[in-house]
């Protein structure tokens, strides 16, 4: 698929959660930003690899954290779970921040970026 963009939203309490995802080549970019301030927070990259121990393949990941943000945490989970499922790279970056975050803020973020990232799956797998 040549330069199509997928974008998805679902809500988190009180803001929408989105996942832009486009195709670059055979890897994938992923984009997952929502709330009060939308911004750059944490990049991950995920790709398969053979293992060294094994005649296997393992999902390598990096991650990237911008000072004081913890959206590395979602971009390094979403990135290894993409990469597991659909067997392409991809690089995912996250910025997600709720002015006064709750601990049930929290738990909403984490449920619908599942939700997204699951969505996001099965779109590519029925694709294929």
């Amino acid at each position: 698929m040549y330069g199509s963009v997928m974008i998805l939203e679902r809500k988190a309490g009180r803001h929408s959660i989105f996942l832009e995802a486009k195709d670059v080549g055979k890897d994938l970019l992923v984009t997952i930003y929502g709330g009060d301030e939308h911004h750059l927070g944490g990049v991950s990259v995920a790709f398969e690899t053979r293992s060294h121990y094994r005649d296997a393949s393992t999902v390598s990941v990096s991650t990237l954290t911008f000072p004081g943000h913890k959206d590395y945490i979602v971009a390094n989970s979403a990135s290894e779970q993409i990469c597991k499922a659909l067997q392409k790279s991809v690089v995912v970056t996250t910025g997600i921040h709720y002015n006064n975050a709750t601990k049930s803020d929290l738990d909403n973020i984490l449920k619908a970026v599942d939700w997204l990232v699951k969505e996001l799956i099965e779109h590519y797998q029925k694709a294929e």
